[in-house]
């Protein structure tokens, strides 16, 4: 959610501003609500929001001199500036400290409504950017494409010169992250899906191709080593 601090020191707008504002509809939630400048540098230190309307004209501090306040101390909150007075100066400074927008009272449901929704995507983006919408790495990529495309040629090597990696480096990453060594876990992820084709009925040689394995000698010896019984015998038995 994004947490919004409305800063005014005029309850009827404190109170207009939360009845007209689609919060909701912008995954936002109001966390305070400060009366004026002093109380909103309070707040805008104990709870981090990140989007606060501000009134220009408040006592304690002005609406600059929060907008100054944020500034140096690299806060980064986005903010809203209302105001009302339709005064030049006032949207010069909030234009210098790169507000959103520049609102007048009495405020205007739909410009408000505008500027939430400005703000609703402009976090978009910005957690996109930081990948909290996160791109998968580079090692589960290719544990993901071993999943799908097991019966193809993979194997250690290939896959770092594909994926630009050291052999080694790809080798120790992928074990750290999932117990298993990536050319194991190869054969693993065959064996388990040859098991499924030896008792559907295939023979062991059209098994051994279907998972990847061109050689059924060699397909014999690990589906014997890893699971104590020939592929042939498996499919008797079970």
């Amino acid at each position: 959610m994004i947490k919004v601090l409305i800063a005014d020191d005029e309850n009827i707008i404190r109170r207009t501003i939360r009845l007209i504002g689609n919060w909701e509809e912008n995954n936002m939630e109001i966390i305070g609500e400060a009366k004026n400048g002093l109380e909103a540098v309070e707040l805008i230190r104990d709870k981090s929001p990140d989007l606060i309307l501000l009134d220009m004209k408040m006592p304690g501090y002005s609406g600059e001199e929060v907008l100054n306040i944020i500034e140096e101390n690299n806060i980064g909150s986005s903010v809203i500036v209302i105001s009302g007075y339709d005064d030049f100066q006032f949207a010069k400074v909030a234009l210098k400290y790169g507000a959103v927008d520049y609102i007048l009272k009495p405020i205007d449901r739909n410009e408000l409504n505008r500027a939430l929704e400005q703000v609703r995507k402009k976090y978009s983006d910005r957690l996109e950017e930081k990948g909290i919408v996160r791109q998968k790495d580079t090692t589960e990529q290719i544990k993901d494409r071993i999943d799908r495309e097991y019966a193809e040629n993979l194997s250690l090597s290939s896959l770092a010169k594909e994926y630009y990696m050291n052999k080694d480096v790809l080798s120790r990453t992928f074990k750290k992250k999932y117990g298993v060594g990536l050319t194991s876990y190869i054969n693993h992820i065959r064996l388990e899906q040859a098991k499924a084709y030896l008792l559907a009925g295939y023979s062991s040689t059209q098994a051994a191709e279907l998972v990847g394995y061109h050689d059924v000698n060699y397909f014999s010896r690990i589906f014997k080593k890893a699971y104590g019984i020939s592929p042939s015998k498996y499919a008797s038995e079970s």
